[in-house]
């Protein structure tokens, strides 16, 4: 589906406003578009490496319209019954919102004046047109099937009771196809990351995780496993008749053509083969790490690169620019700086772009043309990890502004800082609990946070929900052994602080609104700050408060 964009509009956006391509790479994108019968925009987003969605926010911008990556919780049901879904399908846009008399409607068009003006005649509401990407609105319009749970229930009914089953039936509607595509439509629908097939002695039961937490879906009779695993595995490409060792296999699967590429993996268990079904996403953007000398940083960022690889199955390009080399790895590409060979941080982040990476570390992020190459090279597709030293996460953002990025441009490439400090664990072997002494109780008290760490603790489970949770709070420390050299700690752990940014954190850092209104908006949007991270794990007995006052406050 082309985007109604002219060459002429996508020129003036890309070489003259963003300068993320030159005048002969987009020539040769417009002869690859003609030479393989493919949209331009599509040829543009391959030869530029640049983020289709990125491309969608800039062309609305440009048209003076919103542009919303739609969630399916953005949709609002009662404005689905505002517009038909033979219409809404036809026309690739869906209505999201209605407040008063506007209706907010996502489109793949949202200047095409006759659509909306037929949508307006037939609602009788002023329509406020946002550009879409048309697979956020399929996905959305999955909605229109009405309570695809009761769906997944009834193809789970016919699963389980042949007497439930319409007769006739042909091979692509048999139970287990029919069960095997109600889930896949509803993880769509709910953006799943993974789908969990698990089978235990009366029951199999199916888990999704979404937002990072797995949440129990359906509940099957154990004789639902065997053809709906079989079913996973035809579509996989594993054996059927292997039931003891464990597969692993991949398909592409498209639910109201939503496009899904999943990985799957089967576990023999007591009660029979466990399967997961991931859905493989490709991550953009930067990720910084920041932190004072010492706090671990490159061991996160390490661990993070070992966990990519082994996640994708070493099927990406990983490149790392670093000074120096800590560890090697297998199958990264590791290159150290040498000021004498002229390989600096941003001369050799220059030179590894030009080996196409999917994955790119940058061990530290220390001037104005190391931080402007790190941008460039994350809005072009690619995931760029990085440190920055900075004492909290979201002081990241007016400390690279500082550095000289454009607002937009950070805001369209920054994905997540961490901040984190190491402090000293409790030594196991000697660990005792202890009463909290008054003075400490009454110093956790004064905090003007206090109220707000409570919440936050509570909620997680760290504390008990009661009046006054630090009435009966016991504290932990080692009393020195010879394990710990008597010191009563053993070893380090980290406290973390994570600062996810959101479309509200973008409109902060396009204002380019200061480090102490970013760090509050951020705070009460969730997020979990680093003193808080340390005291869950003060409570829970794995370091001292004496110990996260001296990092964390």
């Amino acid at each position: 589906m082309a985007l109604q964009a002219t060459p002429e509009e996508l020129r003036e956006l890309l070489v003259t406003r963003l300068a993320v391509m030159d005048e002969a790479e987009f020539d040769r994108a417009r002869s690859m578009a003609t030479r393989l019968r493919i949209p331009l925009e599509r040829a543009l987003v391959e030869r530029g490496r640049f983020p289709f969605g990125f491309l969608l926010e800039q062309l609305a911008q440009t048209w003076g319209v919103g542009f919303i990556d739609l969630k399916i919780s953005d949709v609002r049901p009662e404005s689905l019954r505002a517009v038909r879904e033979e219409y809404a399908r036809a026309h690739t846009l869906v209505p999201f919102d209605r407040q008063d008399q506007q209706l907010r409607v996502a489109m793949w068009d949202p200047r095409d004046r006759r659509i909306i003006h037929e949508v307006e005649r037939m609602t009788g509401l002023r329509v406020v047109p946002y550009l879409a990407p048309a697979r956020s609105i399929q996905r959305a319009q999955l909605l229109y099937k009405g309570d695809l749970r009761k769906m997944l229930e009834q193809a789970a009914a016919e699963e389980s009771d042949p007497g439930k089953r319409p007769p006739h039936r042909g091979e692509e509607d048999r139970p287990a196809v029919a069960l095997l595509d109600r889930l896949l439509e509803y993880a769509a629908v709910s953006q799943a990351s993974d789908i969990h097939i698990e089978p235990y002695e009366l029951e199999v039961l199916v888990r999704y995780r979404i937002d990072g937490a797995l949440q129990e879906v359906l509940s099957l009779p154990p004789e639902a496993l065997a053809p709906l695993v079989s079913r996973v595995k035809i579509l996989s490409g594993m054996r059927i008749d292997e039931r003891r060792a464990p597969q692993d296999g991949r398909f592409r699967a498209s639910p109201g053509d939503v496009h899904m590429d999943l990985r799957v993996s089967s576990l023999p268990t007591l009660w029979g083969e466990k399967v997961v079904l991931r859905n493989i996403l490709r991550p953009f953007g930067m990720i910084l790490i920041t932190g004072p000398t010492g706090s671990g940083k490159t061991t996160t960022l390490y661990a993070v690169i070992a966990r990519l690889g082994s996640e994708r199955q070493n099927v990406v390009n990983i490149s790392t620019i670093e000074d120096p080399i800590e560890y090697t790895m297998p199958r990264v590409s590791q290159t150290q700086v040498n000021q004498a060979a002229g390989i600096e941080f941003a001369t050799g982040l220059r030179a590894l772009l030009r080996q196409d990476p999917d994955i790119i570390m940058v061990g530290e992020i220390r001037d104005r043309e190391t931080v402007e190459v790190a941008v460039r090279a994350a809005l072009v597709g690619r995931l760029l990890l990085s440190t920055l030293h900075t004492n909290d996460a979201t002081v990241a953002v007016p400390r690279l502004l500082d550095m000289g990025v454009e607002p937009f441009l950070l805001a369209s490439t920054l994905s997540l800082v961490m901040a984190q400090r190491l402090v000293r664990r409790i030594c196991t072997n000697c660990r005792e609990s202890t009463p909290p002494d008054t003075p400490i109780l009454q110093t956790l008290r004064s905090r003007p946070d206090f109220e707000a760490t409570i919440r936050v603790l509570q909620a997680e489970g760290t504390l008990n929900k009661t009046d006054d949770p630090l009435a009966s709070l016991r504290l932990f420390r080692g009393k020195g052994c010879p394990q710990c050299s008597g010191t009563g700690f053993r070893g380090r752990l980290g406290v973390f602080e994570l600062f996810e940014i959101d479309d509200r954190a973008r409109g902060m850092i396009m204002e380019r609104r200061d480090a102490a209104a970013i760090r509050a908006a951020a705070i009460a949007r969730g997020m979990k700050t680093m003193f808080q991270d340390g005291l869950a794990k003060v409570f829970l007995g794995e370091t001292t408060l004496e110990e996260v006052a001296r990092v964390a406050l």
